[in-house]
């Protein structure tokens, strides 16, 4: 059976219309939102882990992608 591998692990945030993309481990990145504000949101991990959150208002675009590779 084929592994999930992370190819991208990035949020667009439809408020402040910014896409924001976590690249390395503990890259916690978040959109131009006021961070105290309902509808911050922010990623985080990289190509190891998907973490993400959002407020309660945000309106948020998933754009993780994954590939599909097999066990050697």
């Amino acid at each position: 059976m084929p592994d999930k591998k992370i190819v991208r692990n990035a949020l667009r945030c439809l408020t402040c219309d910014t896409v924001i993309e976590s690249k390395h481990r503990h890259d916690f990145v978040q959109c131009n939102c006021p961070s105290d504000s309902t509808t911050n949101i922010f990623v985080d991990g990289g190509l190891d882990y998907v973490r993400y959150g959002y407020g309660v208002d945000a309106l948020v675009e998933i754009l993780t992608e994954y590939a599909y590779v097999e066990n050697e």
